[in-house]
């Protein structure tokens, strides 16, 4: 079986359809020459259901099929088909118009080739090359098609439009070489109207050009007969691209003074820079104080009227957009103008840029503003700014001196306090002489409210300390299970006296810590505290010491006890705060020890890290860096 290559290729159709003969993909073309969408329905519907039963039943291969006159005005015509049997059941059907192949040649000697002509043979061969330079010489579209839509002859300027020389497009639809659909169809139904009506259509289609640029034509086409009575389109196209983008701009222009006209109070000009004329609105001399027939219609009189801090680059910015394209067709700026009463009033200058051909700027438009009431408003905001931060400044300098005295007074404290620690401590041995049990009570309460107090002492020592910077580490490898150890030891027996629960594990993969043993401790300490002081008689607090990836250690102290709502996981950090606070907290403390907590961990440059939820307990976790013998 063999098919003839020509006349598939010059009306390209093929149909795939399952066993039941219902189309399910076609060809790009189908819809145009069957004239109407085929997928979705019937061969039977398409082809006629003699021909549809032929081709899904029937033992040969080949079929013709004559097809009926369109909407379109196409006259009848015999196809010729072929089917092909796939698996599953499916057909594909492929075809076109019978004869095609002879209808090629009379096209071929229709056509208008450059190859066929030949400049130097007899003078009706010269006068047929020179009006084809004529024709290529012509910047406009012009081109015959016949009516299969066809190009017969095309100029030179139709070929480039294309991308192709002149032959190469020839004998081509526009659906062989041009790929928008819907600029296909305009194109196609303008031909059809031409040759149904037998008269002039003119109409202006945009060309999608392969590189994606949108180019638009003004289009006449005509019915053009050859003397055999044949009918032919004849067009001429004038790209009016650059037309429509002007008018366009235009167009904009115009809505955008239209909007600034009906906005309000808005002072108009017009800069004609081909000519140098300029013209004020009324209301724009009205701005600065004068009257419309006070100040010249000037280029001059703008630039007198400007600040001379101001008029170099106003002037400098105008010239820019209207000689540089890439700088833009809008622009706007503020500057400083002297009214009439000699005072110097605050415009914001709008302007738009229209461009000729080459992009070079013939003309500026635009409106000012006055803005000088918000420049004073926002004058005083600066200034409102500059009082808020000086009034910082004050605060935070308050705040050092607060904190430095509060160091120096933790200090001061600190050593009377020690001493009267000292003597109970030697009354209570009996240094002095022999005390009654009664007064070895006293002093065992004085000794304890003294070392709380100490303790309270020491914290907000530590606490201003890290907040001025005066607070020093010294820091050395740690051992992690000592520490560890002398964490737990402290924490024990008060835990114990509670009924709670202490546990501890490491993975043993962790030796040492870079950091200050003693502020480690006190981290480690502060926390397992916090984990006794919030976790219920019969409840569980632990230590876990694991080993990181990146030369990272990890100590966990955990708990079962209350736990910490999401919105105060940032709150507990801070100085002085406590989550059970009033008269009747139920907890003691003075609220510096997490605060104390995260201080120490980022003077070691550490992490840390809180997971909580309510009613089941929370894991606090600091990672510093292992030592290098770890």
């Amino acid at each position: 079986m063999s098919t003839s290559k020509t006349a598939v290729a010059e009306l390209p159709l093929w149909l795939l359809a399952d066993a039941t003969g219902a189309v399910q993909a076609c060809s790009p073309d189908s819809e145009r020459l069957l004239g109407r969408e085929p997928r979705g329905l019937a061969l039977a519907e398409l082809l006629g259901e003699q021909l549809a039963g032929r081709l899904l039943s029937a033992p040969e291969d080949s079929f013709e099929w004559t097809r009926p006159a369109s909407a379109e005005g196409t006259e009848p015509a015999t196809w010729r088909l072929e089917r092909h049997r796939l698996e599953g059941g499916g057909l594909l059907v492929r075809g076109g118009v019978s004869g095609a192949r002879e209808e090629v040649p009379a096209a071929w000697e229709r056509r208008l080739s450059r190859k066929l002509v030949q400049p130097r043979g007899n003078l009706a061969e010269q006068q047929r090359a020179f009006m084809l330079s004529i024709f290529d010489a012509d910047p406009n579209l012009i081109f015959v098609k016949d009516r299969r839509g066809r190009f017969i002859f095309v100029n030179q300027a139709t070929a480039d439009l294309f991308s192709a020389p002149p032959d190469e497009v020839v004998l081509k639809h526009n659906a062989a070489i041009h790929a928008d659909e819907n600029e296909l169809k305009v194109f196609d139904a303008v031909d059809q109207q031409v040759l149904r009506t037998q008269s002039e259509v003119r109409v202006e289609e945009s060309f999608t050009r392969a590189d994606g640029k949108e180019l638009w034509f003004d289009t006449r086409k005509r019915p053009l007969r050859a003397p055999d009575g044949e009918d032919f389109v004849l067009a001429i196209s004038v790209d009016i691209t650059e037309r429509r983008r002007m008018a366009q701009l235009l167009h904009e222009t115009n809505q955008r003074l239209e909007l600034a006209v009906s906005a309000g109070h808005l002072g108009l000009w017009d800069w004609n820079v081909v000519t140098g004329s300029v013209y004020f609105s009324p209301t724009w001399k009205a701005h600065l104080g004068y009257e419309d027939h006070e100040l010249e219609n000037s280029f001059g009189t703008w630039l007198r009227l400007l600040h001379p801090e101001d008029l170099e680059q106003a002037q400098a910015l105008a010239v820019r957009h209207v000689n540089d394209a890439s700088s833009g067709d809008r622009y706007m700026h503020e500057f400083r103008m002297r009214a009439k009463d000699g005072s110097w009033r605050w415009i914001a200058g709008y302007g738009l840029v229209v461009r000729d051909g080459q992009g070079k700027g013939v003309r500026v438009t635009g409106y000012h503003v006055d803005i000088t009431a918000r420049k004073a408003r926002e004058a005083e905001q600066e200034l409102l700014r500059e009082n808020l931060r000086r009034t910082n400044e004050d605060l935070q300098r308050l705040a050092q001196m607060k904190d430095e005295f509060l160091a120096n007074m933790s200090h001061e404290l600190r050593t009377p306090l020690n001493a009267v620690l000292g003597q109970a401590e030697a009354m209570s041995e009996g240094i002095f002489g022999p005390v009654t049990e009664e007064q070895l009570s006293a002093l065992n309460i004085v000794e304890e409210s003294g070392r709380h107090l100490l303790s309270l002492i020491n914290d907000i020592l530590d606490i201003t300390k890290s907040t001025v910077g005066r607070l020093e580490l010294d820091l050395g490898p740690v051992p992690v299970e000592e520490v560890c150890q002398e964490s737990l030891r402290l924490v024990r027996e008060q835990a114990r006296r509670k009924g709670v629960s202490v546990s501890y594990s490491s993975d043993g993969q962790a030796q040492s810590v870079w950091a200050d043993r003693r502020r480690l401790r006190q981290v480690l300490l502060n926390l397992l505290t916090n984990a006794k002081k919030f976790t219920s008689e019969t409840g569980r607090i632990g230590l876990e010491v694991t080993a990181r990836p990146g030369g990272e250690v990890a100590f966990s102290v955990w708990d079962t006890g209350l736990g910490i709502a999401e919105e105060d996981r940032q709150r507990i950090f801070e100085p002085f705060v406590q989550l059970d606070a009033g008269l009747g907290r139920r907890q003691e403390g003075s609220g510096l020890g997490l605060a104390l907590v995260r201080r120490m961990v980022e003077l070691h440059n550490g992490q840390l890290e809180l997971e909580s939820e309510l009613g089941r307990g929370s894991r606090f976790t600091v990672v510093l860096k292992a030592s290098v013998s770890s």
